[in-house]
């Protein structure tokens, strides 16, 4: 069988080669196949990460060559058969599998237009008045694009500043172009201005921006003051920026729907506890145990960072479906130097209980083999404060199978585990949940018993029981300590 397979494969890759020779009596008379581009930098002066910049003009080549497979071209080649009156089963079936939609000839190639685009490329990095011109390459019934471009020495950057901003957004600017990548002698390069204008709306918005926005912002270049190639760089707003865009936003109210439903938005009760109001909690979710998840505090500047670390933290619980943060805007209340927002946290629950079901089939090394299932049941937010109840009862079945004196053995096991987990650290000794930024801990509680019969060797009957917390230090680390986990042997 192995033989006949490679034997299939031989023939399959010398019909392929055979083939895609062939392409060049369908290109037409007229026309030559584009078969790819290059791009030749030259420069009067040394060009830092040229290896970079080359990938950069590369990439701006267009159009797309056909594709190669081991220096063949089997998709176009399947194209052209495609093309016949009566192509055949077999040649439908490999242009499924390799056919492209067309070939690409030199007539579909604008070096206009890919010249304005290198040189496009290469002002954003700083090569102004750079030259670019091209050259086709030619044999028969192929072409290839040659282009070249002479890059003359780049401006670089004599002093980065800021123009004329109103107070306080003046101030919050300029203590974040302190902490600048920009810097003297760095080439003009427009990439790494976008890269500050956002990095200067993120911090923006951590210190209450609401509705600012990196577009706002605006670099201008000054070369008049030097003769070499070296510029002044402008930071400033743009015209008619809004004026809510450039004061700082602060929480003034903080609303908690603990049990919401898009279809039902009745609030039943409303409870004040710690300067937040918990909605349709009382009953539900008890305002002292969902408090401690929530980041924002009623007068604290809008932080995306707070709601995101509160979304998480509220998702983590395990008794919510969905996690919505929504800010509204108090217009009224908006100042030359402050805005008003109002913070509405959604919390759409679960379902409180739960069933799974698992089926299983276990092959073992030693011939052991049978069925398995277990149930569980999940009991979510069972006394009012996020805590979970797992209870898992399982039974497997297993019987040797084979020849021997061994075989027809078998092995049954039932289970029974249940498992409680509380949103919070249960300890004699109050712990500070603000000492967790990112999660807080669980205390994880377990018992379970297991029953375990072997035909003619032994029967085991045993418990554990577990006490300890889990909690995850970020994205990537997740931190579980055991202090309590005791086994019994019972015989």
């Amino acid at each position: 069988m192995n033989k006949i397979y490679k034997v299939t494969i031989i023939l399959t890759t010398t019909l392929l080669v055979l083939q895609s020779c062939a392409v060049k009596k369908y290109i037409p008379e007229d026309e030559k196949l584009y078969i790819g581009a290059s791009v030749v930098i030259e420069s009067d002066s040394l060009i830092k990460n040229q290896s970079l910049l080359e990938s950069v003009l590369e990439e701006a080549l267009r159009p797309m060559p056909n594709k190669k497979l081991l220096g063949m071209r089997p998709g176009l080649h399947y194209y052209y058969k495609m093309q016949q009156e009566k192509p055949g089963f077999i040649n439908r079936f490999l242009y499924k599998q390799f056919g492209e939609e067309k070939p690409v000839y030199k007539s579909d190639v604008k070096p206009y237009e890919v010249e304005s685009i290198l040189l496009n490329r290469m002002e954003n990095r700083g090569f102004f008045y750079s030259v670019a011109t091209s050259k086709f390459e030619e044999e028969e019934k192929e072409a290839l694009a040659n282009y070249f471009v002479r890059a003359i020495t780049p401006y670089t950057i004599a002093s980065y500043q800021l123009d004329t901003l109103p107070q306080p957004f003046y101030s919050e600017i300029k203590q974040s172009v302190t902490k600048t990548r920009l810097s003297k002698g760095m080439h003009f390069d427009l990439s790494n201005m976008k890269m500050e204008r956002e990095r200067i709306d993120s911090e923006l918005k951590q210190n209450g921006y609401y509705n600012f926005n990196s577009s706002f912002l605006l670099f201008e270049a000054d070369t008049n003051q030097y003769d070499k190639k070296r510029f002044d760089l402008f930071l400033r707003l743009k015209k008619d920026v809004p004026k809510k865009s450039i004061v700082p936003y602060i929480i003034s109210k903080i609303n908690v729907y603990a049990k919401y439903d898009a279809q039902d938005s009745t609030v039943n009760d409303v409870v004040r506890f710690n300067e937040k109001n918990f909605i349709n909690s009382t009953d539900f979710f008890k305002p002292k145990h969902l408090d401690p998840f929530i980041t924002l505090e009623e007068g604290q500047h809008y932080s995306p960072e707070n709601s995101k670390n509160t979304a998480r933290r509220l998702s983590a619980i395990g008794a919510y479906k969905f996690v919505n943060i929504q800010y509204k805007e108090q217009d009224s209340l908006l100042s030359d130097s402050l805005g008003i927002l109002e913070a509405n946290i959604f919390l759409s629950p679960l379902n409180k209980r739960a069933l799974r079901i698992q089926l299983q089939a276990v092959s073992k090394s030693n011939n052991f083999a049978g069925p398995g299932i277990s149930l569980t049941y999940s009991n979510r937010n069972l006394f009012n404060g996020g805590e979970t109840l797992n209870t898992t009862a399982s039974f497997g079945y297993e019987v040797q199978i084979g020849s021997g004196s061994n075989s027809g053995r078998s092995s049954a096991d039932l289970g029974l585990k249940s498992e409680l987990i509380f949103p919070r650290v249960i300890f004699p000794i109050k712990i500070n949940s603000d000492f967790f930024k990112y999660d807080i801990p669980k205390t994880k509680t377990s018992v379970s018993i297991d029953y375990l019969r072997r035909s003619q060797l032994y029967t085991l009957l045993s418990g554990t029981a577990q006490f300890g917390y889990i909690w995850q230090a970020n994205r990537y680390v997740t931190h579980e300590i055991i202090p309590i986990n005791k086994l019994y042997q019972i015989f």
